[in-house]
């Protein structure tokens, strides 16, 4: 499991829908919803935090089946969020 600490942008507008979050990145006009889960992972992205971490965050905050593979899970959340210009570069490594 990598030990980087994940950081996202500074120039993203976020806006709580009530239950999902919505992103709006203004250099290419893109919005992003994401759902609880998704949410959870984008405020560890602060820096401070390790996939370790958020997985240990993840699973205390949510209801998750023993054998469901969390970390795959945020890897592939911190993949898009750094596909989508959301993540300081080479921060999903």
């Amino acid at each position: 499991m990598s030990t980087t600490k994940p950081k996202r942008t500074s120039d993203v507008v976020i806006q709580d829908l009530g239950g999902e979050v919505l992103l709006y990145r203004a250099e290419d006009q893109a919005v992003h919803i994401l759902n609880s889960t998704a949410q959870r992972i984008w405020e560890l992205c602060d820096g401070e935090h390790t996939e370790e971490d958020m997985v240990q965050a993840l699973k205390a905050g949510f209801t998750v089946p023993a054998e469901h593979d969390v970390a795959g899970d945020i890897r592939q959340t911190l993949e898009c969020f750094a596909d989508k210009g959301l993540l300081l570069d080479g921060c999903a490594n």
